[in-house]
């Protein structure tokens, strides 16, 4: 009886050990079995000391802590994500290899006060969000203990030189995203990402790029390219040749003003280009998109194309959407939609251009009546002319409405 007595109060109190042990600790929100542990947003100052050992998930952003001991995070051997994003802290403030910990995976130092890329970082992470930071470049040496990343999200920083080199050490990357910064032509290299033979997604978005990246020495792995929001002109012939495995680019909401012939040459797994809010206002012609035969949906509605010709579609035999409201189209060619090169084309979207409703363009409101599921938001098409017709949208009028005087 005595020794079922002794063996009940020893389980009871190495449960209450351990209770105590996993407990969440003051201020913080503990969920999924204390696996999960929010302290941020507290206005804590140091890294809470009772933090359960099972954490796998441990959230600190945005308190008033300085500096992070090397003992802070101290038993915590399941612990994955980490998030230190605003505290202002700085390359001094971790102390001793506080983050050299083999199980971390992501890391957030986001909103920080850093000017370089802190060193110490975890020995096996694979993410790492360091975003809204003053630091002004890169240099050789920023990434050199980190060769594990392989998601680099560098977005609203003040960068405004890569230095050869800095990315070399990045050979597993899948992702490096450099987006919301303040890089201009020059500030990098062509070379700057031949080492990063892993990479598929690489976004400048919102830069202040003028001049198309000369890309031939960019690895060829990647299928995701963005440049949008800069301020480039030109795509120039043959841009992207040496890419072939892209299969989006976007350049949306630029200034540029002109595809050059053979642009896209090369890129026969595109599946998604998107030009939306520029300015293009270069004739499209069959060599325009040459090369795209796998490109399903492009995207150029909000330019100010005012002349398409026939072809140049044609070769773009895979076309699901056609997307060019909002542009400055007055007139087509009868052929530039054609089903017999085009078989999957499904939507096109022609509204809010300053159509001129007469003879020449009957066969596109023909085209309406005959395949009805094909030109979207028809009440939408609204006519400039002629008079007869003027401010009359492609809904209410007919194909006998389209006649020229």
């Amino acid at each position: 009886m005595m020794n079922s007595v002794f063996t009940c109060v020893v389980i009871s109190l190495v449960r209450l050990t351990f209770t105590i042990a996993d407990d969440c600790p003051s201020l913080c929100d503990c969920r999924d079995d204390n696996t999960i542990v929010f302290c941020n947003s507290t206005g804590i100052s140091e890294v809470p000391k009772d933090l359960p050992q099972n954490t796998v998930t441990l959230n600190l952003g945005y308190n008033n802590i300085k500096s992070i001991p090397k003992d802070a995070f101290k038993g915590l051997k399941q612990l994955q994500n980490l998030e230190l994003g605003g505290n202002q802290f700085t390359e001094t403030s971790f102390l001793n290899g506080a983050l050299n910990i083999s199980s971390i995976r992501t890391l957030d130092l986001s909103g920080g006060s850093y000017m370089t890329i802190p060193q110490g970082l975890p020995p096996n992470f694979t993410t790492l969000y360091f975003f809204d930071n003053p630091i002004t470049t890169l240099t050789a040496n920023s990434f050199v203990n980190a060769p594990s990343i392989e998601y680099l999200e560098l977005r609203y920083n003040q960068l405004k030189t890569i230095e050869d080199h800095a990315f070399d050490p990045l050979v597993n990357a899948s992702e490096i995203d450099i987006s919301f910064n303040k890089l201009v032509d020059g500030s990098f290299s062509p070379l700057s990402f031949v080492k990063n033979q892993k990479l598929l997604n690489l976004e400048f978005r919102f830069n202040a790029l003028k001049t198309f990246p000369n890309t031939t020495h960019f690895p060829r792995s990647l299928q995701h390219f963005d440049v949008v929001g800069n301020q480039i002109k030109v795509i120039p012939a043959y841009a992207l040749r040496t890419l072939t495995n892209l299969q989006t680019i976007e350049v949306w909401e630029g200034a540029i003003t002109t595809v050059e012939d053979n642009a896209f040459y090369g890129l026969n797994k595109l599946t998604i280009l998107d030009f939306m809010e520029d300015h293009v206002s270069s004739v499209l012609t069959n060599l325009t998109f040459n090369g795209l035969t796998a490109l399903k949906q492009l995207f150029f509605d909000s330019n100010q194309v005012s002349k398409i010709e026939v072809g140049t579609f044609h070769g773009m035999t895979a076309i699901q959407e056609l997307w060019f409201s909002s542009n400055n189209l007055t007139t087509l060619e009868e052929g530039v939609f054609d089903l017999k090169y085009n078989k999957n084309l499904s939507v096109i979207y022609l509204d809010f251009n300053p159509w001129i409703c007469d003879c020449h363009i009957r066969w596109l409101r023909q085209m309406i009546d005959d395949h009805p599921d094909l030109i979207q938001d028809t009440g939408l098409s609204v006519c400039k002319g002629p008079p007869p017709v003027a401010g009359k949208s492609w809904a209410v009028l007919s194909p006998k409405d389209f006649v020229c005087k």
